[in-house]
């Protein structure tokens, strides 16, 4: 799965901001507290623990001023597309 990061200014339809996600699936699954392996195919917003858990874990800096989603794209679990 290709994990992604996409900001969008309050109120708005389209993202201002987009960056890749270098993570271990594993990781992500305990910071966005996922129970099955469904749950990782879904778009999230992102809470401030969340963003600083994330931040801390891959070593970036992600800006405050916008709405940030956690998006997901690739192959879903069991080889499926």
């Amino acid at each position: 799965m290709n994990h992604k990061i996409m900001g969008i200014i309050d109120g708005d339809d389209f993202a201002s901001y987009e960056t890749a996600l270098i993570i271990d699936g594993r990781e992500l699954a305990t910071i966005m507290n996922w129970t099955g392996q469904e749950e990782q195919l879904y778009d999230y917003e992102l809470t401030a623990s969340q963003i600083n858990e994330l931040e801390a874990a891959c070593s970036i800096i992600l800006p405050r001023n916008l709405v940030l989603y956690l998006t997901t794209s690739g192959n879903q679990p069991g080889g499926k597309s």
